[in-house]
């Protein structure tokens, strides 16, 4: 398994939808604020699990969501957390270390376009 399996364009226009539709699980985060969830509908609980539905099978060591977010280009991001020394082999157990990631929605269809 790669660390980032892309997704398909179905999944994409998911996680699309969400952002556009769910304002609420977009957070334009500085440094370590996290969304307050107890702002969140019935609806914005399962837009947000279906999210981490969707991140749970893309991303290796996947382990939270944090929030959406818009860069500095107008673009929409994922805030997430995962196991920076996950591995594809279960018998290397690595050094885990949990830490924080940025994706562009975009990148997790398209794959990495560099330079940004």
């Amino acid at each position: 398994m790669e660390i980032i399996t892309l997704v398909t364009p179905e999944e994409h226009k998911t996680l699309v939808d969400i952002q556009k539709n769910f304002p609420n699980l977009t957070f334009q985060n500085e440094g370590y604020q996290y969304i307050n969830k107890s702002k969140f509908s019935e609806d914005d609980k399962k837009s947000w699990d279906k999210v981490i539905a969707i991140l749970s099978k893309t991303i290796l060591g996947f382990s939270k969501f944090n929030n959406f977010r818009i860069d500095n280009k107008g673009r929409a991001c994922i805030r997430l957390q995962y196991d920076y020394g996950a591995s594809s082999n279960p018998k290397d157990e690595g050094h885990p270390f949990i830490g924080v990631g940025y994706l562009r929605i975009d990148e997790l269809l398209n794959g990495f376009n560099y330079p940004n």
